[in-house]
């Protein structure tokens, strides 16, 4: 496949993304937004707002928030990252089996891995960790398998190593695709000691820094309860013990295949390579990649949360591309075209191409004014009975707690609606800015923590407004509001000062007494 006509078919799947501009954002980029916002206040992750995941995404979207602080940066971030992952498996795919394999990896990946294929446009998805766990590895195996000599080898390696370095810093268990660029290393050029030492000073880079950051802003406690503690608990409500974990390794993949075509095209190109790989050893760097992945996946927990996908995507889309420039080219062109018909109908089977179209064009219409604000946001979330978060709704909350108070104000929200603070431009009055650490009486023992730890929060900040949110947990664990209400003692820090005002449906609105 020619530059050209890869770049252009790339540059149309990308044009339909264009209009995922005007979604908001969603429930855990609200999440990342808020803390985003504290650390460019000068605040620190964990220490002053308390999230679960590694530090990495904070950090991102502090940086998005800097540049444009907007839902839009968001979906900007995500097609940005699409369109560089894109390039990056096209020029992987040449590396290992030519041009064709790699325009088949990187226009399968813009076309199939769209995030319009999912609920709600995609909103919930795009730039996850996932997401950039994807981008940074992608450019780490490109830059370790292109090789060289000499002082160009050494700073490609170190170049790799800093890109390993962040995606351990967007999540720990990510830490795995170090072993997939070191395969790929050795497969291509060999991998020699000082190549590792190379690799390794590059890795170092970036977690140094942020052990750095934390050590001095004394959170490393906090961080070591909020990114290892919580979330080996969090994975482990998903296993009743190993053996679930490994029967999950063992079967998650194909059921995944069964509602995204990606993991099935890339599923059938990995059973391809296994073939390929017994004479060319270059087919084994794609399926390295995959296996990573899905142990990553595996790490995060068996809920099958869509994001926890997104980052064996470039995995499957290079499988696929490499397995077909091996396979095809070998076949008469008729039985080519029967295969091809055959995977492009199984394809439009597992994906859903009307949804894909449906979402687009109700973005276009947002955008093009046949759709009005209102109606545009309450798409995004709310609409069953078992959704935590409603796009609308956290614009509301925003205005109301705009509205009910200063600037120089805290407000708290307890629940799962962050997005209300970043819309209103206010700060928790609690670390615990999101509700779900508290209900499950995570890490009860220290007074920090937990209902105590909260309710110290709350007598020290006294929030000008207070909003409890009726249905988002349950029946994981209880709702937010109900367990508010039914602890006795930040009930009657909430009767002792402060009446309830009219809200919005769905949450119960509490003002400060003298306000």
């Amino acid at each position: 496949m020619s530059t050209r006509l890869f770049l252009t078919l790339a540059g149309a799947l990308l044009v339909l993304r264009l209009p995922s501009l005007a979604q908001p954002m969603g429930p855990d980029q609200g999440l990342y937004a808020y803390v985003g916002e504290r650390i460019l206040h000068g605040e620190l992750a964990y220490r002053d707002a308390w999230d679960q995941k590694p530090p990495g995404i904070h950090y991102v979207y502090a940086a998005l928030r800097y540049a444009w602080p907007g839902d839009a940066a968001i979906p900007a971030a995500d097609l940005i990252a699409a369109a560089v992952v894109a390039v990056t498996l096209w020029a992987l795919g040449r590396r290992l089996g030519g041009s064709a394999a790699g325009g088949i990896a990187g226009l399968l990946f813009l076309l199939l891995s769209d995030p319009s294929f999912a609920r709600y446009g995609g909103v919930r998805v795009r730039a996850q960790c996932e997401t950039f766990i994807a981008l940074m590895t992608a450019a780490a195996l490109l830059l370790g398998v292109t090789g060289g000599t000499g002082w160009r080898r050494t700073a490609r390696f170190l170049a790799s190593g800093v890109l390993l370095g962040g995606v351990f810093a967007l999540k720990y268990n990510a830490g795995l695709y170090a072993a997939v660029v070191m395969f790929g290393i050795a497969l291509t050029s060999g991998l020699s000691v000082r190549d590792m030492l190379t690799l390794l000073l590059g890795a170092l880079v970036i977690p140094a820094a942020l052990f750095g950051v934390f050590l001095t802003g004394g959170a490393l406690r906090d961080l070591y309860q909020a990114t290892i503690a919580y979330n080996v608990q969090y994975s482990g409500e998903t296993y009743t013990g190993p053996w679930q974990m490994g029967s999950y390794l063992l079967h998650f993949p194909v059921d995944h295949a069964r509602v995204d075509a990606l993991w099935f095209v890339g599923g059938v190109g990995c059973i391809i390579l296994l073939v390929a790989g017994l004479r060319n050893r270059l087919a084994w760097v794609p399926l390295i990649w995959v296996a990573a992945a899905c142990v990553a996946i595996v790490i995060n927990g068996s809920r099958g949360l869509p994001q926890y996908f997104l980052q064996a995507a470039p995995a499957f889309a290079l499988a696929a591309g490499v397995a077909g420039s091996v396979v095809l080219p070998r076949m008469p062109r008729l039985l080519a075209a029967i295969v091809i018909a055959a995977i492009a109908v199984g394809v439009w089977r597992v994906n859903d191409f009307p949804k894909l179209g449906t979402n687009i064009w109700h973005d276009v219409r947002y955008v093009t004014g046949g759709i009005d604000w209102r109606t545009h946001r309450a798409r995004y979330g709310g609409q069953r009975e078992i959704d935590k978060y409603s796009a609308l709704d956290n614009a509301d909350l925003g205005a109301m707690i705009a509205q009910r108070s200063r600037p120089d104000d805290t407000a708290f929200v307890f629940g799962f609606s962050p997005a209300a603070y970043v819309y209103a431009g206010r700060r928790s009055a609690s670390r615990f800015f999101w509700s779900r650490p508290v209900i499950l009486n995570f890490n009860s023992g220290n007074p920090r923590y937990g209902v105590g730890g909260l309710l110290e929060d709350l007598q020290r900040t006294r929030p000008a407004v207070v909003v409890l949110q009726e249905h988002d947990w349950s029946p994981d664990v209880q709702d937010s509001a109900p367990f508010f209400m039914s602890q006795p003692s930040l009930a009657a820090f909430l009767h002792g000062g402060y009446h309830e005002v009219p809200g919005i449906d769905g949450f119960l609105v509490w003002e400060r007494n003298d306000r």
